[in-house]
Order: C-alpha cells, then sequence, then structure tokens
C-alpha cells in the first residue's frame, strides 16, 4: 500500500473519480441485479455509472485542475447525467464534496471528511422522505468514519479505507434495516453502488486497479419479489433551463406528481426525477416554468416484466442507446 500524507490536488480528486467511475463500470451488473427497491427495474447499476461516467466526462473537459474546479465540474457533469433515482442522489452527493472543498486547490483528510459530511447532508434533503438502509445510509455512515479517521491524524489511505471498511458493513446490515431487502434476499443496490465508488476511490489513492470480477447471479427470492402484481406507472426525468427558477415550488409539485420525487438544482437550472401515473401533467408545468430539456420517459411496468424474465441484467450499452436518444 502506498502511503500519501500529504494533501490531495486536482489530478488526486480527477484520478479518484476516474477510478470510481470504472469500479462501478465494472459492477454494473452486479448492483442492477440487486436492485429492487424503490422499483424493481434493475437499472441501479448503470444509472450510477451514467451519473458517474457524466461527471468525469465533465472533468476531462475542463481546464482548471485545482481541487475545486474539478469537483466542480464533477457535480455540474454529474447533474446534467443523472439517470434515476440513484443516479441523482449520487449527484447531490458529488455537489456536497464540491462544497466540502471550495477555493481550494488541495484538501486535507480533515477537508475530505467534511466534505462527505455536506454530502450527506445534501443527499438527505433531497428526498422527501428518506428511507434508512438505502444509499443515505451509505453516505451518512462514510462520512461519521472520515470523520473519525481525520481526527486521528491517518492518511488519506487510512481514512479512505476507513470509509470503504464502514460503508461495506453498512451495506451488509441493509437487509435488517428496510423489509423489502430481507425478503428478496439482496442488499441496497444504492449503498453498494456508493461502496464501490469508494472502494475505487481509494484503489486510487493506493494505486491499484480494480479487478474485474464476474457479475454475481440474481439470487432465487428477487424474481419471486419482482413477479408480484404492482402497479408502478413511468419513471419521468427531465431538466428545467431558465432564469429565476423557482425552484421550491418546482420541488412542491414533484413531490405532489407521485413517488420517489427529486428536484435538485438551482436559479438556472433544475434536475427532475419521479415516478408518476401521468408524466403529462408534471411535464406540462415544467414547460410553464422554463425550457424542459433532456427528456426521459420510461414505462416501469414493461421494464419489471422485462427484468423478472431476463433475471435482472441490463447492459450498460443499451442504457446508453436510450440516454443518447433522450437528447
Amino acid at each position: 500500500m502506498v502511503v500519501k500524507q500529504m494533501g490531495l490536488d486536482g489530478q488526486d480528486l480527477k484520478r479518484m473519480l476516474e477510478n470510481a467511475k470504472l469500479c462501478l463500470e465494472q459492477h454494473i451488473d452486479e448492483v442492477n441485479a440487486l436492485n429492487v427497491f424503490p422499483v424493481p427495474d434493475g437499472d441501479t447499476g448503470i444509472n450510477m455509472f451514467l451519473t458517474m461516467e457524466s461527471a468525469v466526462d465533465a472533468v476531462n473537459k475542463s481546464e482548471n485542475t485545482s481541487a475545486t474546479a474539478v469537483a466542480d465540474s464533477a457535480a455540474r457533469g454529474a447533474l446534467f447525467g443523472a439517470r434515476g433515482n440513484s443516479g441523482v442522489i449520487l449527484s447531490q452527493i458529488l455537489r456536497g464534496i464540491a462544497k466540502g472543498i471550495q477555493e481550494r486547490k488541495s484538501f486535507s483528510t480533515l477537508d475530505f471528511a467534511n466534505a462527505l459530511h455536506i454530502a450527506s447532508d445534501e443527499a438527505y434533503k433531497v428526498v422527501a422522505e428518506p428511507v434508512e438502509g438505502t444509499i443515505l445510509t451509505a453516505i451518512r455512515e462514510a462520512s461519521e468514519a472520515a470523520s473519525r479517521a481525520a481526527e486521528r491524524g491517518v492518511s488519506f489511505a487510512h481514512t479512505v479505507t476507513s470509509v470503504v471498511s464502514r460503508t461495506k458493513k453498512t451495506v451488509e446490515k441493509t437487509p435488517e434495516m428496510l423489509p423489502v431487502l430481507k425478503e428478496a434476499g439482496v442488499v441496497d443496490a444504492g449503498a453498494k453502488g456508493l461502496y464501490y465508488v469508494f472502494q475505487g476511490m481509494k484503489d486510487s489513492i493506493c494505486r491499484k486497479q480494480p479487478v474485474r470480477q464476474l457479475a454475481k447471479k440474481l439470487p432465487p427470492k428477487v424474481a419471486s419479489t419482482r413477479q408480484k402484481k404492482k402497479v408502478y406507472g413511468f419513471d419521468v426525468q427531465f431538466m428545467i433551463q431558465g432564469e429565476n427558477l423557482p425552484v421550491e415550488e418546482i420541488r412542491n409539485a414533484v413531490i405532489a406528481a407521485g413517488e420517489c420525487p427529486l428536484a435538485v438544482g438551482d436559479e438556472s437550472l433544475v434536475r427532475v426525477h419521479v415516478h408518476t401515473m401521468a408524466p403529462e401533467n408534471i411535464l406540462n408545468y415544467a414547460r410553464s416554468k422554463g425550457k424542459v430539456i433532456d427528456i426521459v420517459v420510461e414505462d416501469m411496468d414493461l421494464q419489471v416484466q422485462g427484468k423478472a424474465k431476463e433475471g435482472g441484467s441490463k447492459s450498460a450499452s443499451g442504457k446508453r442507446r436510450s440516454k443518447q436518444a433522450s437528447k
């Protein structure tokens, strides 16, 4: 293990993000197969990967290499490329990290711990009804582990190792916190995806490359869980561009529109995600507030039926095509 005692700079952060993306990519099928909450449509892995991929693409296009600039670019890129409930929450975690290292060319372990604390706050803030045993629990407990490690004055390698270790333990206990996971015999997909984000960061700091692993087979109980009769409606995602956008008003409208509502951004750009039975209602509302772009409307009932037949796997290439077609 290579121990780096000094603070990390923008190039270090860039490598951490790139390795996090790579680690997620190598575990897409595994994370997809775990996806039973909130909708068993088997796309958490690909959604988190596409969000991270967009973040890294934005970083690579930026010429400013300070830690602040890299973090800001990643957060903005993640917001533009966020896909699904898990992707939007991941984008807010990156936004929190960016807030935590503002105005810094480099950052310390204490800065990193503070950034994860802010990231946890940002993630909880955007979820109307936070549920424990999910990615929210994982980021909160990861931030606590980072704080304890940083306060001991240990190296970055030890700090991130503590974060990875704690996140792994959190993932393992998610079935005890969320009954639907225990019934299906799986851990939470979003929490497991975040574990791979931190694992990738750790590998970068320790100068290791992620090891490609075979995707784990879908646990037997998951298929039967996905076949239970339930109407899910449509997964609706889009962005609103404009000036002086009423962010809180938009957020309240999205909450009223359906389940898993998320509305994040600022007065010039808001990313929306919601599960609803009437997509046009929220889209028409959004059009009254600004320019609506990057619209994705997916029939979740068809997705759930398809995933039950396929065994829970969704390819990265298939999701990429859907993403490109929506632009």
